[in-house]
């Protein structure tokens, strides 16, 4: 099976368990005595999964993307990044982190897919973002385990610095996405406070145990290794503008209001968009985010997001 067919498999499952877990679950949103990055940091984590074997990603259509390796705390990851330009002129840039338990990158990052379900995040590249899509650790030929929510909060950082250096990036205008898990991801990194302009978390979740079974490592949490890794741990700790986004049904949802009281006065918003699915906000609310990140750039137009704009990007849809 494809990683991108693994992927879908993982979301349904994933989906479908946090309904039914937050129906019953209550989430403990005391806020935490010290730094996010430095409990991480201090915590020996037992979760992880060691690969059997390594293998390389494919390596990409030149015109679209690079294979590049960027320095993490384990050595060097691989990752795709959009041809650098050579024009002198300072662009806006995403790190953008795909979904399911396994994140290395593959041919879903270019391959054709419906706009129903198109994960590829395309829409940044194509609207004139330099674009890097990061394999963690533990993935493809990189080295480390994979620990699930926990070290690969490090990888992206170290992503975000490597973007941040791009002679053709505009170090003020680096921005942050995920979809799915990758938008749970893209919570804990922002609860690191990294140097980013924004980030939008697709359809992320409050606490990783509402994943439910993952076949994963993750499945033998106890109770501190779950906190750590769940966002409605340390979401108060955000200092860049956040942006959740989740259809307004089958979806993940149902974490809005746990992830809302844990956020507190952090500067996190939430945003439905109604008539979607998990999977279908994709296409549609990236190109907005993407036309609207290049207009401010340009035209130093400050950026906005609303239910109202989401719900105008997905009727077009």
């Amino acid at each position: 099976m494809q990683t991108s067919q693994r992927r879908r498999s993982i979301y349904a499952r994933c989906i479908l368990a946090s309904c039914i877990l937050v129906a019953h679950a209550a989430v403990a949103t005391a806020a935490p005595s010290a730094s996010y990055s430095a409990r991480r940091h201090a915590f020996r984590t037992k979760i992880r999964d060691t690969p059997r074997r390594r293998f390389p990603s494919p390596t990409p259509p030149p015109e679209i993307y690079e294979k590049v390796k960027y320095a993490a705390p384990l050595g060097s990851n691989t990752a795709y990044v959009t041809p650098l330009h050579r024009d002198g002129k300072k662009r806006p840039a995403i790190v953008w982190i795909q979904g399911g338990f396994y994140w290395g990158v593959d041919n879903s990052a270019w391959a054709p897919a419906p706009r129903t379900n198109d994960q590829s995040a395309r829409a940044f590249r194509e609207a004139g973002l330099v674009e890097m899509l990061p394999s963690l650790r533990g993935c493809d030929d990189n080295p480390g385990d994979r620990e699930y929510f926990l070290g690969e909060v490090d990888d992206v950082l170290a992503a975000i610095d490597y973007l941040r250096k791009r002679a053709d990036v505009d170090p003020t205008r680096v921005y942050l996405g995920g979809h799915s898990t990758g938008g749970t991801l893209a919570l804990l990194v922002a609860a690191s406070r990294p140097p980013v302009r924004a980030v939008f978390a697709f359809g992320p979740i409050a606490r990783v145990d509402w994943y439910g079974t993952t076949g994963t490592a993750l499945d033998g949490a106890d109770a501190d290794e779950v906190a750590m890794r769940s966002p409605a741990t340390w979401l108060s700790q955000v200092t860049a503008p956040v942006f959740v986004i989740e259809a307004a049904a089958r979806g993940n949802a149902a974490s809005f209001e746990p992830l809302r009281a844990a956020a507190g006065k952090a500067p996190v918003r939430f945003l439905l968009v109604r008539g979607a699915t998990h999977f279908s906000t994709l296409a549609p609310i990236t190109e907005l985010i993407a036309a609207r990140v290049m207009r401010e750039a340009a035209e130093r137009i400050p950026f906005s997001l609303d239910e109202a704009d989401l719900a105008a990007a997905f009727a077009a849809h």
